[in-house]
């Protein structure tokens, strides 16, 4: 029995239930005749059952659904009892609540089965596939009539007890309950008709279907994926315009992701009232096949049409009201000939396949995203935002190395707030943070993109120059030491003065063996700058004196 990746169960782990008796329950059960639709109806049951499980939930399964279906795993955690029909599966043997039942010698290869009965839940799903390879037959149903459950209840566990396994319901029960049998109807329809015409796409749109995944797999961006995959339906389908809309909740505005003419759009804002047909998408969680826009109720007098000349509109959900990416709608239009039944189908196949791999592109951005912010934490200070002290070094070093192998320039320029620690007793540690804050941006506002700029410690700051000399490193400090002067420092009282003390030191080749020596030349001048009346700049020469 294929499960629904496609893979093929043996007849060791195919579940073997007694005879479901479909027969018993005429008119009661909603048929299913495809294995594919059952697999795929039973994970939207247990998503549906999850939101709103009532209680004392008791899950019935055999054991292949159980290991396939993993949707089964909250129902599981949520459930008070859980019993499977053959082997216990691996994930779930550990849990206390979930027993075997291996009796009756009546069960058969490929029967399946899921039953969920709580105080206001009663659903069950059964099927059985006889025959082998294309001559295969499936067999199958579903009910959310509270009698036939426990009738099918009893079937499965044949000389079980039941009377203490499932709930009795509760008063509010039929009302809590229909409104989510209305939602499973709904769900069960939509796979039905997904399941048929993806039956009935040619052997050509099959083929472009897989070109189409094969094309959007490999990327890894959000945008990316949208804009393939707008590129490619509108090849496919010649469409006119097609694009990908975003929509959040009730707001009155969209926004076009993606267009097939254009890679370069994203986020282009659009007002709602001029496209009903994504309106009443959203509304109702419906595709729109409009073959005759001047006509239709829902867009005839519709500013814009009429001038553009275009006369059939689609619109087919991607993905609906997620809470990071909101809703997504592929919409289509053309000028002349009408949508088919068969192109919409197409654009249905395709829009499912997309948002599986916008779910992975999403995730993927977010992790990248998120070691992104970690690497940036790792080599930033957390105070100033300029380079922490590790980062510095790892890039020093570089330069260093890199100025020595190739004789270039290499000048190195250090400084430090005057009388900081008076600064910090008369008003505080937060004023001398804001203050460090504001010098750390005044200097990045006055280097260059080659400079690395590095808190070094404390108070003190550091900036490498690669290719620059000695005059050009001096200009440079004078430049930040004028800037931090003609500050405004926010919290200080008005004819309060900020200055900084600078030194300079210009790597010399034949002296300057190691990084350190650079760093030692420029902290020598600064210390200089300090002893000589500070808030000025001193710059080291080939002697070892500053001037």
């Amino acid at each position: 029995m294929p499960d629904h990746t496609g893979r093929d169960l043996k007849d060791n782990e195919a579940a073997a239930l007694p005879p479901l008796g479909l027969s018993r329950f005429p008119g009661a059960l909603v048929p299913i005749d495809s294995p594919i639709v059952f697999s795929h109806f039973v994970a939207d049951v247990a998503k549906q059952v999850t939101a709103d499980p009532g209680e004392e939930l008791c899950l019935i399964t055999d054991a292949s659904t159980a290991r396939i279906v993993y949707e089964l795993d909250r129902c599981r955690a949520l459930a008070a009892r859980t019993i499977t029909m053959g082997d216990v599966p691996s994930r779930w043997s550990r849990a206390a609540d979930v027993q075997s039942h291996q009796e009756d010698p009546a069960r058969q290869p490929g029967d399946v089965a899921l039953v969920l009965f709580s105080t206001t839940v009663s659903v069950a799903l059964v099927g059985r596939r006889t025959g082998d390879g294309a001559a295969s037959q499936f067999q199958g149903g579903w009910t959310a009539d509270r009698k036939s459950v426990d009738a099918i209840a009893h079937v499965l566990l044949p000389g079980l007890d039941l009377s203490e396994i499932l709930a009795a319901p509760s008063p509010d029960a039929f009302v809590r309950w229909i409104p989510q049998v209305t939602r499973l109807m709904t769900v069960f329809t939509r796979l039905v008709s997904a399941h048929q015409t993806s039956a009935s796409v040619g052997r050509d749109e099959l083929f472009s279907v897989l070109d189409i995944l094969k094309a959007i797999a490999s990327r890894r961006r959000t945008h990316d994926v949208l804009y393939v995959f707008v590129e490619q339906v509108a090849h496919v389908i010649q469409m006119d315009r097609c694009s990908v809309v975003r929509i959040w909740g009730r707001d009155d505005q969209g926004q076009v992701v993606a267009s097939h003419d254009d890679a370069k759009v994203r986020d282009l804002l659009i007002d709602l009232d001029k496209y009903p047909e994504l309106r009443w998408s959203m509304d109702h969680f419906e595709k729109v096949v409009i073959n005759d826009a001047q006509a239709d109720p829902l867009t005839r007098g519709c500013p814009g049409l009429k001038e553009s000349g275009i006369s059939s509109l689609l619109v087919v959900p991607i993905v609906l009201l997620d809470a990071n990416i909101g809703s997504l709608f592929l919409r289509g239009a053309r000028r002349n000939d009408p949508f088919t039944a068969r192109e919409v189908g197409f654009c249905e196949i395709v829009a499912e396949a997309a948002s599986n791999a916008l779910e992975r592109a999403h995730l993927l951005e977010r992790l990248q995203n998120a070691n992104e912010r970690l690497e940036r934490l790792a080599v930033t200070d957390e105070l100033t935002g300029l380079h922490n002290h590790r980062y510095f070094r790892e890039r020093y070093a570089e330069e260093f190395d890199r100025a020595r192998r190739y004789a270039l320039p290499l000048s190195c320029i250090m400084f430090d707030i005057d009388n900081f620690k008076k600064i910090n007793d008369q008003h505080g540690h937060l004023q001398g943070d804001a203050i460090l804050r504001e010098i750390a941006a005044r200097t990045l506002r006055t280097t260059r993109r080659s400079d690395i700029v590095a808190r070094y410690g404390g108070e003190e700051f550091i900036i490498i120059m690669p290719q620059t000399g000695s005059e050009g490193a001096r200009t440079q400090a004078e430049r930040v030491r004028e800037s931090v002067e003609a500050g405004v420092y926010e919290g200080l009282p008005k004819d309060a003065k900020v200055t900084v003390s600078v030194g300079v030191a210009e790597l010399l080749y034949q002296e300057m063996l190691d990084g350190e020596a650079l760093i030692r030349a420029a902290d020598s001048a600064l210390y200089e700058a300090k002893r000589t009346g500070k808030n000025r700049v001193v710059v080291s020469t080939a002697n070892g004196e500053q001037s």
